[in-house]
């Protein structure tokens, strides 16, 4: 319970309001939400387990509406950095990209951002990060890109809202523990309704031992994967809260407001417990209908050892993530100046020069002894850097990955 309600802390990147309880419609009340192409309502986060394992998903989902199309990208704030990757390289393809963050007009955080003073909820969502070695969104995502609009609250609206709603900063952590409880409780009785005991995949098991182990960062990844969707939905506030409703009407004035500007490719980036409310509207209010659905993987949960557990291992993949980013910015800065046909290797690239100095100097082999990769990455223009890792194949799940960094230091 108390990990839980740390988790539901750490989906939230700004000061937090007070959270009525989540209400959920029946199964008799409401159709169940699901990922068919057109079906609605969508589900926009989903675990899926497979074996010992398994992967948490979030939704790209697409709404059509006379050639305008509006994309809704659900964001996971704590993830693999596999995942920014890949959005930051989809946003590129939007006219306008709807951002949340209740700060100031227009505030784009950078990865160098001041990180001043006490705060509570950015120490929850550093150890959370931590502890399962995934990484925080305002981290990863180009918060720089010239199409990012920002579509939340200003505090002070935020505030106001608050105050309207007669809700407090102070009654936030009860209310969350009460929901938290109450959720323990109705999935308890639902697994003993259907005879299973404990919920399967959801065991009590010793953290610290877990992690003296090595065992622990999967542990944690899978126990929170399998619940993120309820904790989404605690994290979200309920019906009618600023949390939730209050900032997205404000999101979408918005949408709005850049529809009107002729706009025909618009994304909107927000948490997945916001969009369900977002779909409702965009469909009922805006005559937009549902016209692809899409998963991208947000945490890999494949059991795996922990490399910080294994000290040699953990040491070789440091040292190789700092010859990687090495190598990717040569990279760049090779393809900026001379627009070359094809990607050279790295063996190719190191016996070029550039003002006398060769473009890189770095090393071309991996702490394995394999040749490091230099390539074109799936989408957009930029290059990647890559290694094979200890096992020395491609495509499996000790790669280590460097893109190109991006504006912003990212």
């Amino acid at each position: 319970m108390f990990v839980r309600t740390l988790a539901v802390l750490s989906a939230l990147t700004f000061p937090l309001p007070a959270m009525p309880a989540a209400q959920e419609p029946t199964a008799e009340q409401e159709p169940q939400p699901g990922d068919g192409p057109t079906q609605v309502p969508s589900d926009f986060v989903r675990f899926v387990k497979d074996g010992d394992g398994g992967h948490l998903d979030t939704a790209v989902t697409t709404y059509e509406k006379d050639g305008v199309q509006v994309v809704f990208y659900g964001a996971v704030h704590i993830a693999d950095p596999a995942l920014y990757q890949e959005l930051n390289d989809r946003f590129t393809t939007c006219d306008v990209l709807l951002y949340e963050l209740v700060g100031p007009a227009d505030y784009r955080p950078t990865k160098d951002r001041d990180r001043g003073g006490f705060n509570p909820i950015g120490l929850l969502q550093n150890g959370m990060k931590n502890s399962m070695q995934l990484s925080f969104q305002l981290d990863e995502v180009d918060y720089q890109a010239d199409n990012f609009v920002h579509a939340d609250m200003t505090p002070q609206e935020f505030e106001s809202s608050m105050a309207e709603r007669g809700e407090s900063l102070l009654s936030i952590m009860m209310n969350m523990m009460m929901n938290g409880m109450d959720m323990e409780r109705e999935l308890a009785d639902r697994a003993a309704d259907e005879g299973a005991g404990e919920r399967a995949g959801a065991q009590p098991f010793d953290l610290v031992k877990a992690f003296r182990s090595g065992q622990g960062r999967h542990l944690l990844r899978i126990t929170l994967a399998q619940q993120m969707e309820q904790m989404e939905l605690l994290a979200a506030g309920g019906e009618g809260s600023t949390l939730l409703e209050g900032r997205n009407q404000k999101c979408l004035q918005v949408l709005k407001r850049e529809l009107a500007k002729g706009h025909q490719r618009l994304g909107i980036y927000y948490g997945a417990a916001h969009l369900t409310d977002m779909e409702r509207h965009l469909i009922d209010d805006f005559g937009f209908h549902k016209v692809a659905h899409e998963w991208l993987p947000a945490w890999d949960c494949t059991p795996r050892p922990d490399p910080k557990f294994d000290r040699e291992l953990y040491q070789q993949r440091r040292q190789c993530k700092k010859d990687l980013a090495q190598l990717a910015e040569a990279g760049r800065d090779h393809r900026l100046a001379t627009h070359p046909d094809a990607v050279p290797t790295p063996r190719e690239l190191a016996k070029l020069q550039r003002d006398g100095q060769p473009a890189y100097a770095g090393s071309l082999v991996d702490p394995w002894g394999h040749d490091y990769v230099l390539r074109k990455r799936a989408t957009g223009s930029r290059w990647e850097a890559v290694s094979a890792g200890a096992d020395g194949e491609f495509g499996t799940d000790d790669d280590l990955v460097a893109a190109e960094p991006r504006r912003g230091g990212l």
